[in-house]
């Protein structure tokens, strides 16, 4: 701690989290001596109601006592199903912004500011009772000149100042965790909070937000009963954002639903196709599919709201969710925890263990059907075997989870029988398709090929100074490609044997070789029938995995 400010709030956040029985916490984080020495550590004893609760209930209290930073940090914690249990996550889920609103006299510098004009130049309107507040900013609708209802959504003046001080403090909090506790330690806090940082200024930024509803909304113009509010950039910053107004019913509203007769279920159907669409098509997806941000128009239209937390799959990511897909189908435990270990971020790990509790988990849910396939217990179960060693899931597929768990109970919440994954089978049927056709394995083949040749050409290490630092080459990678050429130039061998068998078997036929009854030669039969279920068996292991997705 730099500054007397910073130790006041170090003073404040230590006795909420002592109010709330997390003593212990902070000894271990080596700061009960520095503030006891600062004089200013209240000793308020804990209260009964308090003893009563579990400690993630206590956490999250605590949590909406200490401000608007560390509820966003819980909010972001929600996420982290890797990393926490489900009563911990449902416990983060729980925290609200307990913001207060600001009057609207006292936000109108601040718009002006951003605007570059008065209000009354291009607004006719403004409400002033805000339609939404939270801990960053407000939400007033209001008419533009032209007469277009649109919403304000204001940054408040000065919450900048605050959260950066609130995470110059959680820098060194993460650091303390990680230095002196090794229960803390394996939370990894600094890689969370480093997370947390980056989200939380890119959320102070309302153009980023902005430019995500507006790739989003070009990603999915294809589905005509989906809409995405406009954003007016003409009259919008990093401040302020203007958007159209979206008249319609709260998708958390379901007895309205009822009552204007709309079709819940196809609600619920377009909701998931679109959820689906964005991360296994686009791999740029709406990450906080809550209820909340869902607005259900006329003819059982969507609007989707509030693209301030999005989750971005790579292409190398989403091949990595179908090879899993792949090996759970095909029973591959090996493979699929092969895929696991390249999110071990350098960890030892215990492959051996590592495969047969994924074996465990692919026995417990193979030949379930998609339509009877419980999509939340098996990531549950997922991510419980990734706590159990000690892996780090990557911060986009932790998105992608949590999104995933939170869209299942949005579904169920208007359909009871709704299902994610049988919404998802057409989509991942026509991606493995396109994965494993002809043409995309043979250029994939040849590119492998080309990259161990570039690492034979590759200069040797200096003797003395060890192998190089970056190789670019894991050897569990290289041992498989190896053993998928070497089976591949088996089939081959195969192939060739085939063919020459067919053309063998021709030749005895047609010159009837002997024994031939009925002028049939029995030796060239027999040599063209065995031909003829060797390359059946070839074509059966080339097609077994698409067949299995028919």
């Amino acid at each position: 701690m730099h500054t007397g400010k910073d130790l006041l709030r170090m003073n404040e956040l230590a006795t909420i989290l002592f109010r709330y029985g997390f003593a212990d916490v902070i000894r271990r984080l080596g700061l009960s001596t520095p503030i006891e020495q600062a004089g200013k550590l209240v000793r308020s004893p804990v209260k009964g109601d308090m003893l009563r609760m579990g400690t993630a209930e206590r956490l999250r209290h605590a949590m909406e006592e200490m401000g608007p930073t560390y509820v966003k940090l819980g909010q972001v914690l929600a996420t982290r199903v890797d990393l926490f249990p489900m009563d911990w996550i449902n416990e983060f889920e729980k925290l609200q912004d307990q913001a207060t609103a600001i009057p609207f006299d006292e936000l109108t510098p601040q718009v002006e500011a951003a605007l570059g004009k008065p209000i009354s130049a291009l607004f006719a309107r403004v409400d002033p009772e805000p339609i939404g507040v939270a801990s960053i900013g407000q939400v007033h609708s209001a008419i533009t000149r032209r007469g277009q209802k649109v919403v304000l959504k204001i940054q408040k003046p000065g919450i900048r100042d605050k959260i950066e001080s609130d995470l110059r403090l959680l820098d060194q909090l993460a650091k303390l965790a990680s230095d002196n506790s090794v229960e803390l330690r394996r939370y990894r806090p600094v890689e969370l909070v480093r997370e947390f940082r980056r989200s939380l200024l890119r959320e102070l930024d309302f153009t980023i937000e902005a430019r995500n509803a507006d790739r989003i909304r070009k990603n999915m113009r294809s589905l005509k009963w989906l809409s995405i509010p406009r954003v007016h950039w003409e009259l919008s910053s990093a401040t302020l954002q203007v958007q159209d107004l979206v008249q319609g019913i709260p998708a958390r509203a379901v007895t309205q639903l009822e009552e204007a007769g709309l079709d819940r279920k196809l609600v619920a159907r377009r909701g998931a196709l679109a959820a689906w669409k964005m991360v296994l098509e686009d791999g740029f997806f709406h990450a906080d599919p809550h209820p909340g941000n869902f607005i259900i128009l006329q003819s059982n239209r969507i609007a989707m709201l509030d693209f301030g937390m999005v989750g971005k799959l790579s292409h190398n990511r989403r091949e990595q969710i179908l090879q899993l897909t792949r090996s759970v189908v095909l029973r591959e435990a090996e493979q699929c925890a092969g895929v696991l270990t390249q999110w071990s971020d350098g960890q030892p790990i215990k492959f051996d263990q590592l495969v047969s509790d994924v074996e465990d988990i692919i026995s417990q849910y193979h030949g379930v059907a998609l339509a009877e396939l419980d999509i939340t217990a098996l990531l549950v179960d997922v991510t419980a075997m990734v706590r159990n060693h000690n892996l780090v899931l990557p911060s986009d597929i932790a998105l992608l989870i949590k999104a995933i768990i939170t869209l299942e109970g949005f579904g169920r919440m208007l359909n009871p029988d709704f299902d994610l994954m049988t919404e998802a089978e057409p989509l991942l049927k026509r991606m493995i398709r396109t994965r494993y056709s002809p043409v995309r394995l043979a250029k994939s083949l040849s590119l492998r090929a080309l990259d161990v040749v570039d690492k034979v050409y590759a200069p040797p290490s200096v003797p003395g100074q060890g192998p190089q630092q970056d190789s670019g080459i894991d050897p569990r990678h290289l041992e498989r490609l190896v053993s998928r050429l070497e089976r591949s130039q088996y089939r081959q061998v195969q192939a060739l044997i085939v063919v020459a068998g067919f053309i063998s078997g021709s030749i005895l036929l047609a010159g009837k070789v002997a024994p031939a009854p009925w002028g049939v030669s029995l030796l060239g039969l027999l040599v063209f029938l065995g031909s003829a279920g060797w390359a059946s068996w070839l074509m059966f292991i080339s097609r077994r995995f698409l067949r299995e997705w028919e």
